[in-house]
C-alpha cells in the first residue's frame, strides 16, 4: 500500500507529458546522474523546466553526455526515440559526436555556444539527411556554481534554410531584390541581391534616409512610403539612383504590396529590378526613330518620288518583256495615266523637264489601286517583289 506521507521522489517531472513518464520508468542507476530520488536540486529544476517547455530541447550530462530531452526533442530524435534517453553522445549521435563532445567540453569549461544555420549530415528516421540546425548550448551549473551539464536548444530550420536558399539563387539569377519595410521603426530589411542593385556594400546599414540620398533627384517625389497611401499595392514605379562610387545613374523598378492590420500599414514588402539595360536599349531605340523621322522629313519629297516613278517604269518594261510587248514603260505607263509618252517623259525620264506634282503622283496611285501617299514613301526597293507589296 502507497503511504502517501511519503513524498514522490519524482514529482518534479509533472505530469502532462510524454518523456515524464519514460523518464520515471527509466533506471538511472547505470548513469553518472544516480538513481531518481537522488538527483541534485540543480538537475530537478533543469528537468522539470525542460520538460514543460514547447521549444525542442535536451540535456547532456557529464562529460559523457548522458541524455534527458523532452517531447518536443522527438521531431529531432526521429527513430532513435525512445533509445537515446539515458544513454551518451557517443551512442545517440555516432555520426556527429566529434561536434558534439567539442560542443559539450567547451560548455562544461564554462561557454555559452550559438550556431545559426549548422549542417549536421545525420542518419533521421533511417536515411542520411542533411539537416540544418538553430543551436543554443548553455552550462547548467551545479551549487557550487561549476558546470555540471549542457542544456540544449534545438530547432530545425532545415526547411526554412533550404527555401531560403532557393529564393536566394533565384533572386540571382533573375537580378531580383527582395525587401521588406517596417514603417513605424524606419528598419528595413533587404536581400543581398537588393544591395547589389543598389550598389551598398553588405556592411552598411541600408536605411531610408540613405536610400533617398541615393535616389536622382528629380525622381525623389515619386518614391518612398510617403506616396503610398492606404492601398494594398505599392504602386509599380521606375527612377533612377546614383552610383555612390562611380556617380554612374542606373534605373531601378519597384513593385510590392502593404501588409496591413486594423486598418493601418504594419510593413511594406516587395522587389526591385535593375532595367537600366532596358532603358537604354530604349532610349536608344527613340534616338534611332528620331534620326529617321528627321531624315524623312529633310527628304525632297519630289525627288523620292521621282525616284520611285523611275522603278515604276523599269518594273513596267520588264514586264512588257517578259510578255513580248515591244512597248517600254514609259509607253505602258503613258497608257496607264491615258496621257502620251510626251507627257508622261516630261516627270518620268531620267532627265525630268519638271519634277511630280501632287495631282500627278495621286493618279498614278490610283491607276496601281494604291492608297493616298503610296508614292511618297522613300523605303521602296526596285525589284518586283517590292513593287507588288
Amino acid at each position: 500500500m502507497h503511504d502517501s506521507t511519503v513524498p514522490d521522489a519524482s514529482f518534479f517531472l509533472g505530469n502532462g507529458s510524454h518523456l515524464d513518464q519514460l523518464i520515471r520508468q527509466y533506471d538511472w542507476s547505470k548513469t553518472s546522474l544516480g538513481a531518481l530520488p537522488d538527483w541534485p536540486a540543480h538537475l530537478r529544476s533543469t528537468t522539470a523546466m525542460m520538460l514543460r517547455s514547447a521549444v525542442p530541447m535536451s540535456l547532456q550530462w557529464g562529460r559523457e553526455g548522458w541524455m534527458i530531452y523532452n517531447d518536443a526533442y522527438r521531431a529531432i530524435a526521429g527513430a532513435r526515440h525512445p533509445g537515446m534517453l539515458g544513454k551518451t553522445l557517443l551512442e545517440n549521435w555516432p555520426e556527429v559526436a566529434e561536434f558534439r563532445q567539442r560542443a559539450l567540453n567547451r560548455v562544461l569549461d564554462g561557454e555559452t555556444l550559438q550556431y545559426r544555420n549548422h549542417r549536421l549530415p545525420l542518419i533521421h528516421n533511417g536515411e542520411p539527411q542533411d539537416m540544418y540546425l538553430d543551436l543554443d548550448y548553455s552550462p547548467v551549473v551545479d551549487e557550487s556554481g561549476k558546470p555540471a551539464g549542457m542544456l540544449g536548444i534545438i530547432n530545425n530550420v532545415t526547411e526554412r534554410f533550404q527555401n531560403q536558399e532557393r529564393l536566394r539563387i533565384a533572386q540571382e539569377a533573375g537580378r531580383i531584390g527582395t525587401f521588406e519595410l517596417f514603417p513605424e521603426t524606419g528598419r528595413l530589411e533587404v536581400s543581398l541581391e537588393y544591395r547589389r542593385i543598389w550598389g551598398i556594400a553588405p556592411d552598411v546599414p541600408v536605411t531610408l534616409d540613405l536610400l533617398a540620398r541615393l535616389v536622382h533627384p528629380d525622381d525623389r517625389h515619386v518614391v518612398g512610403p510617403q506616396r503610398l497611401g492606404m492601398s494594398n499595392r505599392l504602386a509599380y514605379v521606375e527612377y533612377r539612383r546614383i552610383d555612390p562610387v562611380s556617380g554612374e545613374i542606373r534605373w531601378i523598378a519597384r513593385r510590392g504590396e502593404v501588409i496591413s492590420t486594423e486598418g493601418r500599414p504594419d510593413r511594406f514588402i516587395g522587389i526591385i529590378l535593375d532595367i537600366t539595360e532596358r532603358k537604354r536599349a530604349e532610349d536608344a531605340l527613340l534616338v534611332s526613330e528620331k534620326k529617321w523621322r528627321q531624315l524623312v522629313e529633310q527628304m525632297n519629297v519630289k525627288e523620292v518620288r521621282h525616284r520611285n516613278v523611275r522603278a515604276l517604269l523599269q518594273q513596267l518594261g520588264n514586264d512588257a518583256e517578259k510578255s513580248g510587248r515591244r512597248s517600254g514603260g514609259m509607253m505602258m505607263l503613258a497608257e496607264m495615266l491615258q496621257k502620251s509618252v510626251a507627257q508622261v517623259s516630261r516627270f518620268a525620264s531620267e532627265n525630268p523637264v519638271t519634277q511630280i506634282g501632287d495631282r500627278i503622283a495621286r493618279q498614278i496611285e490610283e491607276a496601281f489601286g494604291k492608297d493616298h501617299g503610296w508614292l511618297d514613301h522613300a523605303q521602296w526597293q526596285t525589284d518586283s517583289e517590292s513593287m507588288q507589296a
